[in-house]
């Protein structure tokens, strides 16, 4: 089994749950163990706000062409769930 050290300042501890769970999500994605929708989704957040802390963490969102190609074939076919992206 492999282990994965995270490091969460005292100060995020105190400010609570909701604090602690941003700075995972946002670690295990900047160290590509979790994906976009796995780390939005541990956190509830609408693809925007996910975006939007990532943008206020200076966290660079991995998106390659082929997440683009994906997502307009989402688009395209109508599976595209609005409740979850907007």
């Amino acid at each position: 089994m492999q282990a994965i050290n995270i490091q969460i300042p005292i100060e995020l501890i105190e400010q609570g749950e909701t604090a602690v769970l941003e700075q995972i999500a946002m670690q295990l994605y900047e160290n590509n163990i979790f994906t976009f929708g796995q780390a939005r989704r541990l956190l509830n957040y609408s693809v925007w706000e996910f975006q939007k802390l990532l943008g206020e963490n200076h966290i660079d969102r991995q998106y390659d062409k082929n997440d683009l190609a994906e997502d307009i074939e989402e688009i395209k076919s109508g599976l595209w769930d609005s409740e979850n992206h907007l």
